[in-house]
């Protein structure tokens, strides 16, 4: 804002509840002036209020306690049928390293959906040796990775 005389008693009658209308019958200034000032006050006391409500400490949200919980519940029972996550994680990287050598070395021209299954069976094999061997789920995973490929060289996309 100007820092005229005029726009200081602008201002001083705006910030007293005057309107543009009002302050243009008391002083020599134009409507539009008047009415541009108390915009432009208007918006520096919105940018203020945002800004200090931007500092003022984020209200908690109560559902991330609970998110949380969530996620820990489901973790607990993943490793209970699959086993340590970081054994997994170390089995699943050797096999992979395994197979992505032979591809490489054998210059082997994969498709995505074939990688991807392959690595994902990988996966799965690592859950089903460091975790329950009897859990069927494992099992019918890796049958749909492979179906999944095996359709889709026969023409049926998914």
């Amino acid at each position: 804002m100007k820092n005229t005389a005029k726009a200081k008693g602008i201002i001083k009658l705006l910030k007293q509840g005057y309107s543009p209308k009002e302050i243009t019958q008391r002083m020599d200034a134009s409507y539009n002036y008047a009415w541009t000032l108390q915009k432009q006050m208007a918006t520096e006391k919105a940018a203020a209020k945002a800004a200090k409500e931007t500092i003022i400490e984020p209200k908690p949200e109560p559902e991330v306690k609970a998110k949380e919980e969530e996620v820990d519940k489901v973790l607990d029972e993943r490793e209970s049928q699959y086993g340590s996550y970081m054994q997994s994680a170390d089995t699943a990287i050797k096999i992979k390293g395994a197979m992505h050598n032979a591809i490489a070395r054998n210059d082997l021209h994969l498709y995505p959906d074939q990688l991807v299954s392959l690595d994902m069976i990988a996966m799965k094999i690592s859950r089903i040796v460091n975790g329950n061997p009897s859990y069927r789920d494992s099992w019918l995973d890796i049958a749909g990775y492979a179906m999944l490929v095996a359709d889709r060289l026969q023409g049926k996309v998914r």
